[in-house]
This record gives C-alpha cells, sequence and structure tokens, in this order.
C-alpha cells in the first residue's frame, strides 16, 4: 500500500490517478476527508491526518509500504505554515514512517534547494531532505521546477478573462517550468524502480521563462 500526503494538492491528484491505474492500493491522507470522497469512491482508502498532528501520522503510516510526501503550506496561514507543515510536519512524517517500518519514502522539494537559498522555503526543503537522508529510510527526493499549470492559472487565467495580471518583480527572471504529469511519471518510477532509491532526482522542463515572456504567451493565444 502507498500513503500519499497532499492527495488533494495539484500532483498527488494526478499520482493517485496513476497509481490506481496500476491496481495498487491507496491509502490518501488529509485533513478533510469529505472533501476527497470522489477518490474513496474509486477505492481509495480515506484516513483523517495532519502533519502538525504526530499522533495521526503514526496511524496514517501503519500498515503502508512507500509513503509519498506532497503536501506543502506555502500559501498556508495562521499556524499552517511552512515552519510547522513543511519543516516540523515533514520531520515528524519521516519518524512515523521509520517507526512503521516504512520501507522507501519519497519527498517532493523544489529545484534550487540549499541550505543559503534566498528564500526560506527552499531553505526548508532542503533541511528536510537532510533529516531524510539521515533517517535511515529508503529514500527518494524529487526536486521539480514551478509548476506549469499554476502559473498558467496564475498568470493565464487573468489575461484571458480581465485582459492584465500582476507580475511581482521585473518579471525578468528565468524560471523552469514544468508540468505536474512530467513529475507524477517520475513519481511513478520512483515507486516502482529500485534504482530511484538513495538518490536525488532533478525534474525540470523543456525550457526557461520569464514571467513576462508567460505574460506574452497568453496574451498571442487570447488575442
Amino acid at each position: 500500500m502507498i500513503l500519499i500526503v497532499g492527495a488533494s494538492g495539484r500532483l498527488g491528484s494526478v499520482v493517485v490517478q496513476h497509481v490506481l491505474a496500476r491496481g495498487v492500493s491507496v491509502r490518501a491522507m488529509t485533513r478533510n476527508p469529505p472533501g476527497l470522497a470522489h477518490l474513496q469512491q474509486q477505492g481509495v482508502e480515506i484516513v483523517s491526518g495532519d502533519l502538525r498532528d504526530p499522533v495521526s501520522l503514526a496511524s496514517a503510516c501503519q500498515g503502508v509500504e512507500q509513503v509519498l510526501a506532497a503536501a506543502h503550506a506555502l500559501d498556508g496561514r495562521g499556524d499552517n505554515n511552512p515552519q510547522t507543515v513543511d519543516d516540523i510536519g515533514n520531520r515528524h512524517l519521516i519518524d512515523a514512517a521509520k517507526a512503521a517500518g516504512v520501507r522507501h519514502f519519497i519527498f517532493v522539494s523544489v529545484q534550487g534547494a540549499s541550505p543559503d537559498s534566498p528564500l526560506e522555503f527552499f531553505r526548508i526543503k532542503y533541511r528536510t531532505e537532510e533529516y531524510l537522508r539521515a533517517s535511515g529510510l529508503n529514500y527518494t527526493i524529487l526536486r521539480p521546477g514551478a509548476y506549469m499549470e499554476l502559473w498558467a492559472q496564475l498568470i493565464g487565467q487573468p489575461i484571458r478573462e480581465q485582459g492584465k495580471a500582476t507580475i511581482f518583480g521585473r518579471g525578468n527572471n528565468p524560471i523552469n517550468f514544468v508540468s505536474v504529469e512530467d513529475v507524477a511519471r517520475f513519481v511513478s518510477i520512483a515507486l516502482d524502480e529500485a534504482r530511484a532509491h538513495n538518490t536525488v532526482i532533478e525534474v525540470g522542463g523543456p525550457e526557461n521563462l520569464t514571467m513576462n515572456q508567460v505574460a506574452e504567451i497568453f496574451e498571442r493565444a487570447s488575442g
């Protein structure tokens, strides 16, 4: 059985479908079980859990062979934030997985994660990578670029609907974009291939684009 933490998210929801298509048992952990009722109808076991609640994590990991940690709180509010979820919460999840005898832990980090990144979120992701490496678990760390589907929604949708979009900063820094579907394929490889164990895999797209270029693409496409 595979436990997916973040099954309602952009990546987790795609991975669920990939895994189900292969006939593998899936357990999805969520803070809002009714929100995943549609997955329960597809045969997914839904469990209530919160990365900020270690007791719930211990229960969710019982009887699981592999864990995919794909949840984040980059845009969270209050006590649902990168420190409580991506940092402390993921460490609790790693501890729970080890205690439950999980044989493989897949962690979705971020392209550019490093101890001296100017972005705190990227530094947190790197600290979690280091904690996972030191845990003794078999692991796969995926470092995807920016999800193109997310930025298509944030930049493209306002242009199509209102003729304008907000770009933070100058918009001239090149960014590597990748499709969530492509990242999900690498998750599938990590789930199936022992040679992906104890590796860090950078998952990028075919080209770098600035936010201004992304806006120009949607301008042309929408007229």
